[in-house]
């Protein structure tokens, strides 16, 4: 036994002698030691574990990966006839591709079943979990949606295709939609599925983003159909749960069939009258705890009537609908009545107008553009929860009974029920003839407002003239001088400084006869 100490993983350490310069035995055993401790081999896993965490990246320099995967394989070939097959369906694509878990769920597959899925680096294989069937044709869709290559590239369109395991591959086609029946809007993702008797096989379909299917491989026949919303993604409609609608449907050869389903919630009670509210002073709404079916199929029975004597009252009409959306003939009337006396002004602007300006007649097409923008598209008729009642006359303040019987809910049950509902007193309307007289008072006050101002101008105005001139007493100004301006009525500046010989003027002249002084107008 040399002296050196033991290491860790059985090996040992030997010291370089003197002169040497850590080469040789001492190195390789530090080496060693190096391994057996670890710390190499730790470095190591944790670079390579980052290299794989690492986002992929095109080498440097190159153009970025922009062409989406494709399908370039499919074994067995569609539209084939393989009898007896006990196989995997493999789907190849163009590259390698990140494929979701649970695809096979999300797929249009007919008939339906529950698949197993295999993923590879570019591939994909399924198998029913009960194995294929004979003679029977499959369908499939590959859908667009969380296939994409390892830049995120997705699918640009689905990809359909069919084979058989022995039977005729049909050239029927059932196609539709599945709306919700309260929004009218189409459902993405929605399930249809198709049997024709208990143990049949189950065909089926899934919407796309517009609410649109499409099942192929059905052979010829009669199916009882349905549209749901598959929540618990079982496959199969829960009526009890889900969301559905329902139809019988002939599938006949080389045919196409169309198909619409309105989806509703399940429902097992009928519909109950919950509460009245009076919305104006002819009109009374009534409300009910489920939505009812629009139009309904009969008319259903309401009768209204005074708590305090038992009276009926008269009902002119009935609608489905909100009192804020409903129109009674009798509103629509009244409407029609304005829109015409608000042409008939249009129209007497417009004549008032052309006597005095030449208007330009609008040409076709503006013509043809302002009555296609006045068109406006009609609103689909929805489920409501509310039935509005027009009354013959005005609802006198009291207590008042309603009772409905007959109303039809969205999953076909009758019902009805009954409820009391307060009339309460309008407000007093405000007297015309004070209105007018206030408006009188209010006028005349104005006016001696405005004479008393006007008369404080005037007043104004004349206290801002200037008294009359001394000029009126001097004798001898003629009449009309009186008014002249001011320069006028003092003699030129050159008369002031008259020569001399002026000032002493003959005494004839000074002595003049009276008339010579005061000249006559």
């Amino acid at each position: 036994m040399s002296g050196h100490p033991p290491i860790a993983g059985g090996g040992s350490l030997t010291r370089a002698g003197p002169g040497t310069s850590g080469q040789g035995p001492g190195a390789h055993a530090r080496f060693v030691a190096f391994i057996a401790d670890g710390k190499l081999l730790s470095a190591i896993m944790a670079l390579l574990i980052t290299l794989a965490c690492a986002r992929e990246m095109p080498p440097p320099g190159a153009r970025p990966d922009e062409i989406p995967p494709s399908i370039v394989r499919i074994r067995p070939a569609p539209d084939s006839t393989v009898v007896d097959f006990d196989g995997a369906l493999e789907i190849r694509f163009s590259e390698p591709v990140r494929i979701p878990n649970g695809l096979a769920r999300e797929m249009f597959v007919t008939p339906m079943e529950v698949y197993e899925a295999e993923t590879g680096f570019s591939d994909l294989r399924l198998r029913p979990e009960d194995g294929w069937r004979d003679s029977v044709v499959y369908c499939f869709t590959i859908p667009t949606d969380g296939i994409n290559d390892l830049l995120r590239n997705g699918m640009e369109v689905p990809v359909e295709f069919c084979f058989s395991t022995g039977a005729d591959i049909p050239e029927a086609m059932v196609e539709g939609e599945v709306v919700d029946a309260l929004t009218a809007q189409p459902l993405e993702e929605a399930r249809v599925i198709f049997w024709s008797g208990p143990d049949s096989v189950p065909y089926g379909a899934i919407t796309d983003s517009v609410g649109r299917f499409a099942a192929r491989g059905l052979p010829p026949g009669e199916y009882e159909a349905f549209g749901f919303v598959d929540r618990n993604r079982n496959l199969i409609p829960d009526r009890a749960l889900e969301s559905y609608d329902s139809a019988s449907v002939a599938v006949s050869q080389d045919s196409l069939t169309e198909l619409r389903f309105v989806v509703v919630a399940p429902d097992t009670t009928p519909p109950l009258l919950a509460r009245a509210l009076v919305v104006g002073s002819e009109t009374v709404q009534l409300e009910f705890d489920d939505y009812l079916l629009n139009p309904q199929p009969e008319e259903p029975g309401i009768a209204i009537r005074d708590s305090a004597t038992n009276e009926a009252l008269e009902i002119v009409a009935s609608l489905l609908g909100s009192a804020d959306e409903v129109i009674f003939p009798s509103d629509s009337a009244a409407l029609a009545d304005s829109v015409a006396a608000a042409d008939s002004a249009a129209v007497e602007d417009s004549t008032a107008v052309s006597d005095t300006v030449a208007v330009e007649a609008p040409s076709p097409d503006s013509a043809a553009a302002a009555a296609s923008d006045s068109v406006a598209e009609e609103d689909p008729v929805l489920p409501s929860r509310f039935i509005t009642v027009r009354l013959g006359a005005a609802l006198d303040s009291g207590t008042y009974r309603v009772s409905v019987t007959g109303v039809v809910n969205v999953r076909g049950l009758a019902g009805g029920g009954d409820t009391s509902f307060v009339a309460e007193p309008e407000p007093p309307a405000e007297d015309s003839a004070a209105v007018a007289d206030s408006a009188v008072v209010t006028d005349s006050a104005a006016v001696a407002d405005s004479a008393a101002a006007e008369g404080d101008s005037l007043a104004v105005e004349q206290d801002s003239v200037p008294p009359a001139a001394d000029t009126l007493d001097i004798p001898g100004v003629p009449p009309d001088t009186l008014g002249a301006p001011p320069d006028t009525l003092g003699a030129p500046p050159d008369t002031l400084g008259a020569p001399p010989d002026t000032v002493g003027v003959p005494p004839d002249t000074a002595g003049a006869p009276p008339d010579t002084v005061r000249r006559r107008p």
